[in-house]
């Protein structure tokens, strides 16, 4: 005959196999931690720790939608013309970017990347001197620089998002002043390189060459120039004493439409920033349509190229005026108690990059 147990019985016998399954777990749970815990280093503190761990993992939410970072392109022109005007201007084109030797200037342009270097005048009277090779190294060595990161094979393809303008610029320094060392090839250049990266222009800048952003026909950056006195730019070269680290570095927020400017001394030394800024007005102008009231004005087809010659022939033409012109060069000479009347003769280079959607598809490596 059978009976049926009490509750009491029951909850007792419960009460046992949940003690007894506590038992095994916690045994368990010792075991493991044991193999790679010293057992003398185990206490109570330990086993609550590792409980403790174990009850609060981390939860994703792997629906949450997040915003993906804006990412743009430069399309990019330039010009530029040599002091001495019979001088070639050699241009080298790839599949990826443009660079080109105008005199002691260079500079290279690309999609995601512009350069402008000015080798110093200063060296062409001394004997074994190149300045001019200077600034093409540098230039040559930024671009294979900016190369590395789209090369899979390259660590840097893995620090794309990491590129900075001043690190590129020391490296490429390196390899110039090896080749410069090796061949015992006097001469020195300033530089200015910017780095495009999502939404942000890195830039890096040594001497008096210069670089503008403009937006909506308005300045919103500018660099200013690093000079040791009056027509004494700092600058990279085998005698002289500054280094890339002394570079200028800034980061700015772009937006789409920017325009960016980016030119040797030979632009700005012979024109206003007012005058830059007019001469750019007037293209924009040029390539609006009219809004509408249900509608704002758009500009359509900015043609990079056409405003870089526009801005380098105007500086041009101020250059080689002997009178009745004003220029900056002129009033900082005066400003040093030196007469100087008419342009400045010098080597310009102008290169323009106006930031653009990307438009296929979107980098993997974000």
């Amino acid at each position: 005959m059978f009976t049926t147990s009490s509750s009491s019985t029951v909850a007792a016998a419960a009460a046992a196999a949940s003690a007894s399954a506590v038992a095994t777990t916690s045994a368990i749970t010792k075991r493991a931690f044991s193999k790679s815990i010293p057992p003398s280093a185990l206490s109570t503190h330990h086993y609550n720790k590792i409980l403790q761990h174990q009850k609060s993992l981390p939860v994703f939410d792997f629906f949450a939608q997040t915003k993906p970072k804006k990412s743009f392109v430069f399309g990019h022109g330039a010009a530029g013309f040599a002091k001495k005007r019979y001088t070639p201007i050699h241009t080298h084109t790839s599949h990826s970017s443009v660079s080109s030797q105008v005199g002691e200037d260079a500079y290279f342009r690309r999609a995601d990347a512009i350069g402008v270097a000015d080798g110093i005048g200063g060296w062409s009277e001394t004997t074994g001197s190149n300045s001019a090779l200077y600034s093409s190294q540098l230039m040559q060595y930024a671009n294979e620089e900016m190369d590395r990161f789209e090369d899979t094979e390259d660590p840097y393809f893995f620090q794309y998002n990491d590129a900075n303008p001043v690190n590129i610029l020391k490296e490429s320094y390196e390899k110039s002043l090896t080749e410069a060392k090796k061949n015992n090839i006097l001469g020195s250049t300033t530089a200015c390189i910017a780095v495009l990266r999502h939404d942000e222009l890195r830039v890096a800048n040594i001497g008096d060459c210069g670089i503008s952003i403009i937006r909506n026909n308005h300045y919103v950056f500018r660099s200013e120039e690093q000079q040791h006195a009056f027509n004494f730019p700092y600058q990279l070269g085998l005698r002289s004493r500054d280094q890339p680290s002394h570079a200028q570095s800034f980061t700015v927020k772009v937006k789409k439409g920017d325009i960016i400017v980016m030119g040797s001394d030979g632009l700005y030394d012979n024109l206003f920033d007012k005058d830059i800024l007019e001469l750019v007005r007037k293209h924009v102008l040029a390539h609006t349509i009219p809004g509408t009231p249900q509608r704002p004005p758009r500009v359509r087809n900015l043609q990079p190229q056409i405003l870089s010659d526009i801005l380098a022939n105007a500086a041009k033409e101020v250059s080689e005026a002997s009178r009745t012109v004003d220029t900056p060069f002129q009033r900082r000479a005066m400003a040093e108690g030196i007469y100087v009347e008419g342009g400045k003769a010098d080597d310009i280079s102008v290169v323009v990059a106006v930031v653009k959607d990307l438009e296929d598809s979107p980098d993997r490596r974000l």
